[in-house]
C-alpha cells in the first residue's frame, strides 16, 4: 500500500510537470483542458481519487470571482468607462506611462493592508490595471507583477485576513507578543518590495519617462449615462468590499445584473469578451493540483527538497519549501497552517532563538510565489488582460516563470536577511 501511494504521488507529479511543459511549448493548446484530462487519467490509473472527488477539486469560488469581476470591467471597457479611468491615472502619472505600474503597486499595498486583503485588492485593481497597461503601452507583465506583489506586501497587516491568520497561528504555539504581527508585516512588506523593485528595473520602459505619453482620454464629450452608472457600480464594489467586507464575486454579479437592467451594456457585449481560454486554463490546472494533493505528490515534492536543509540555512530552506509548496496549494489556507506550528520544534532542533525570523521565512516564502498564474492573484491578472488568446498565453508563461522563480528569490532573500551569513 505504501509503495502504491508513493507511485501515485510520483505519477501525479509527473502529470503536472508534463501539462505545464506542454502548455509552455504548445501555446495553441489550452493547458487547462490537458490538466482536466490528466486529472481523470491520474485518478483512474492510481485509484487515489474517483471522478466525483476530482470534480470536487473544481475551484468554484475562483470561477465565480473571475466571471463576475471580468464581466463588470468588460462592461466598463465596452462603454468607454475604462478610457476615462485611463485618463485619470495618466494625469496622476503626469502622462508618463512608466509610473502607472508603480502607482498601482502602492494602491495594491494600501487596499490590501487596510482590511480586505490581497485577493480582494488584486480583484479590484487587476481589471483596470491590466487594461491601462495595454492602452498606455506599458508591459502587462510588469503591471501584473506589481499588482500581485503590492497586494502581498500589504497582506500581513494585522487587520488583513492573512495577517489575522498568521497572528492566530502564532498565538496557538504560545507566541502572543502584540508587536510580533507588526514585525512580520514590516519584514514581509520589505521583502516583497525588493522583488517589486527588481521587476521595475527589469521590465520598465524608461523611455516613457523622457517622452510623456499623450493622454488619449482628453475627451471633450461629457460622461454619458452608461459611464456614470458604471463608475457608480465600480465605486459601490470598492465600498462594499473594503467597508462591509463582502466577497468580490457575488457583489460583481449583482452589479453586472443591475447594469444590464439599466442599459449600461447594450446587447450584452461584455459576454463576448469573457476570457474563456484563461478561465479553462486556471480552473483546469486547479483541478489537477487538487489531485496532486490527494495523491501525495505535494508531500513528496516538499520531502525531496527538505533533504537539502542544514542548520545554518534554516530560513532559506523554509522559504524555499513554502514557496514551492505554495505554487500548488493555498498559501494562507494550507501552507501557513502546516508550517507555522513547526516553529517550536525547529527552534529546539536548530538552536534558533527568535521565532519571528522563522515566521517571516514561512509567510514571505509562501506568498512570493503567489504572483504565479497558478495562484488566485496571478489568475486575476491573466483573466483581466485585454489581449488575444495567444498573447494571453505568452503572458501566462512569463508570469508563471516569474512566479515560480520567486521560490528561489525568496530563499535567497531569507538567507541574506534572516539567516544573516555575513
Amino acid at each position: 500500500m505504501e509503495m502504491m501511494g508513493s507511485w501515485s504521488a510520483v505519477f501525479s507529479l509527473i502529470a503536472l510537470l508534463l501539462v505545464l511543459l506542454a502548455g509552455s511549448l504548445l501555446p495553441r493548446i489550452n493547458a487547462g483542458i490537458l490538466a482536466i484530462a490528466a486529472a481523470y487519467l491520474v485518478g483512474f490509473l492510481t485509484g487515489t481519487v474517483d471522478p466525483a472527488g476530482i470534480a470536487k477539486g473544481f475551484p468554484d469560488n475562483l470561477f465565480l470571482m473571475l466571471i463576475g469581476i471580468t464581466l463588470l470591467f468588460a462592461i466598463a471597457d465596452k462603454n468607454g468607462t475604462l478610457e476615462r479611468i485611463t485618463a485619470l491615472f495618466l494625469r496622476l502619472a503626469r502622462g508618463r506611462a512608466a509610473l502607472l505600474p508603480i502607482i498601482y503597486f502602492f494602491l495594491a499595498v494600501l487596499l490590501s493592508a487596510i482590511g480586505p486583503g490581497n485577493i480582494a485588492a488584486a480583484a479590484l485593481l487587476a481589471p483596470s490595471g491590466m487594461a491601462l497597461a495595454v492602452r498606455a503601452g506599458v508591459s502587462p507583465l510588469l503591471m501584473a507583477i506589481l499588482i500581485c506583489t503590492g497586494a502581498n506586501a500589504g497582506a500581513f497587516s494585522p487587520v488583513a485576513p492573512t495577517g489575522i491568520i498568521s497572528t492566530g497561528l502564532l498565538q496557538k504555539i504560545g507566541i502572543a507578543d502584540p508587536l510580533i504581527p507588526l514585525r512580520i508585516f514590516g519584514a514581509t512588506a520589505g521583502l516583497q518590495s525588493i522583488t517589486a523593485l527588481g521587476a521595475v528595473l527589469l521590465f520598465s520602459d524608461w523611455s516613457t519617462l523622457k517622452h510623456p505619453v499623450p493622454e488619449t482620454a482628453h475627451i471633450s464629450r461629457p460622461i454619458n449615462r452608461p459611464q456614470w452608472l458604471t463608475i457608480f457600480a465600480i465605486v459601490t464594489l470598492i465600498v462594499l468590499v473594503l467597508v462591509f467586507q463582502l466577497s468580490v464575486g457575488p457583489v460583481a454579479f449583482v452589479l453586472v445584473a443591475v447594469l444590464w437592467l439599466l442599459g449600461a451594456d447594450r446587447h450584452r457585449a461584455s459576454l463576448k469578451d469573457l476570457p474563456w481560454d484563461a478561465i479553462f486554463l486556471l480552473t483546469g490546472i486547479a483541478i489537477l493540483i487538487s489531485v496532486l494533493e490527494a495523491s501525495g505528490g505535494l508531500t513528496l515534492l516538499v520531502g525531496l527538497i527538505a533533504d537539502i536543509s542544514g542548520p545554518h540555512t534554516i530560513n532559506a530552506v523554509l522559504a524555499l519549501l513554502t514557496g514551492i509548496a505554495s505554487a500548488f496549494s493555498s498559501s494562507s489556507g494550507v501552507i501557513m497552517p502546516a508550517f507555522v506550528p513547526m516553529i517550536p520544534e525547529i527552534m529546539n532542533q536548530t538552536g534558533v532563538t527568535d521565532p519571528v525570523d522563522l515566521a517571516v521565512a514561512i509567510c514571505a516564502g509562501s506568498h512570493m510565489v503567489d504572483v504565479s498564474p497558478l495562484s488566485t492573484l496571478g489568475a486575476l491578472c491573466i483573466a483581466s488582460a485585454p489581449v488575444g488568446a495567444e498573447a494571453r498565453s505568452v503572458l501566462f508563461r512569463k508570469l508563471l516563470l516569474w512566479g515560480l522563480s520567486m521560490a528561489l528569490v525568496g530563499a535567497a532573500l531569507a538567507f541574506l536577511f534572516l539567516d544573516r551569513p555575513f
